[in-house]
């Protein structure tokens, strides 16, 4: 089904932002304001680890079946299930994720976006578990989707290199490269998000200008959170409340037990000179 969505005719203001992409936080936007949001893609990441998990299962079983037989066919229509059903949820993922950064642009009336390239990130070789996650980053989709929702909110958008810019201080201009998701500067002291740092860097690339950094960000979802089960094949309608049932006990007659007592097992009770048919 396609809605058309009506385009702006005006950019929303004059102010200047720039987009991080990455892995685990699909985008850090700040602008020139001091306003900033990171929008998190640890979904994205875990449905593709769930693919992967699931293909590599059922190949497993597809290796032992003779090539073009029933049996193989049949596993190989359900890797294709697998792969569209993972496909569709991540697209939908990322163009919820896109659209958040684009109505944050518009809700702080930014009118230019410069969008990073982390191409060079994945050309990095370090072992096996990296270029496997540097080879299911689409990033370039991201960027496409970003630029494609900013031409229809009349944001002049343009993407350049960003090399360089989680890698130093946006204070004092201390080069360090940091582990884990803070940034801290072993010469001025300072200490802030490093996606963040990246996105404030990309300011002096971009548009020539330094920007301090922002005293808060908002951290978003691309989606609804899922809730959770004991049993991740059991749906949320199995998990609530019913109907009290009656207990055993209650059926059995007071000369046999404790109305309190719970019988583990159904027990037939006959009246005084009746025998069972």
């Amino acid at each position: 089904m396609c809605i058309e969505i009506p385009q702006a005719k005006e950019a929303p203001g004059e102010y200047q932002a720039t987009v991080d992409l990455g892995e685990i936080h699909l985008a850090a936007v700040t602008t020139n304001t001091g306003q900033a949001m990171i929008v998190t893609g640890r979904g994205i990441r875990s449905l593709k680890r769930q693919r992967q998990q699931q293909i590599g299962k059922v190949a497993k079983k597809q290796s032992r079946c003779t090539k073009s037989s029933r049996r193989w066919k049949k596993r190989q229509r359900a890797k294709n299930k697998q792969c569209r059903r993972a496909e569709r949820r991540i697209r939908d993922l990322r163009h919820k994720a896109t659209r958040k950064v684009i109505d944050f642009c518009v809700q702080h009336q930014v009118g230019t976006l410069f969008i990073g390239n982390p191409h060079g990130v994945r050309n990095k070789k370090s072992g096996g578990y990296h270029n496997q996650r540097m080879a299911l980053w689409e990033y370039g989709k991201d960027r496409d989707y970003l630029t494609h929702k900013a031409k229809a909110a009349h944001i002049m958008s343009f993407t350049g290199s960003e090399r360089g810019t989680s890698s130093q201080c946006p204070v004092c201009g201390h080069k360090h490269k940091p582990k884990g998701r803070n940034w801290a500067c072993r010469a001025c002291q300072f200490s802030g998000h490093r996606d963040l740092v990246g996105s404030i860097n990309m300011h002096r690339l971009a548009y020539g200008t330094q920007v301090r950094f922002p005293r808060s960000f908002t951290y978003l979802r691309p989606g609804k959170s899922r809730s959770r089960s004991s049993r991740a094949d059991t749906p949320q309608r199995c998990l609530s409340k019913t109907q009290a049932q009656p207990r055993l006990a209650e059926m059995v007659s007071s000369e046999i037990g404790h109305p309190s007592e719970r019988a583990s097992k159904p027990v037939c009770v006959y009246a005084t000179g009746v025998s069972p048919t």
